[in-house]
């Protein structure tokens, strides 16, 4: 199984209406692509001087679907998020393998 990692820090004015917005609008965007089966949606435990920490991980089972993504979808969805909040949310992803 191959998985897309997305992690964000988010700046604590924004969180609530960014998860909101991630919930509704940016993680279905990423599941209609046809490229991921599944998604999970973490908050990551940072100390309290941190600013919030998530990630969001799509799951898919063909190192195809994955070339889809990165190689037709990953740049669009992913320019939305500076579009919407600016310096708001930083960003970065990286692909995994499962391996066991």
């Amino acid at each position: 199984m191959h998985v897309c990692n997305i992690s964000f820090q988010v700046d604590p004015a924004i969180e609530p209406i960014w998860v909101a917005w991630m919930q509704s609008n940016f993680i279905p965007k990423c599941i209609q692509t046809s490229c991921f089966n599944e998604s999970k949606f973490y908050i990551i435990d940072v100390t309290a001087d941190q600013y919030p920490t998530y990630t969001l991980q799509l799951f898919t089972l063909s190192k195809d679907k994955m070339e889809e993504y990165l190689s037709q979808h990953a740049s669009p969805l992913l320019a939305e998020i500076p579009a919407q909040w600016g310096e708001q949310c930083y960003h970065f992803s990286t692909q995994m393998k499962i391996v066991n």
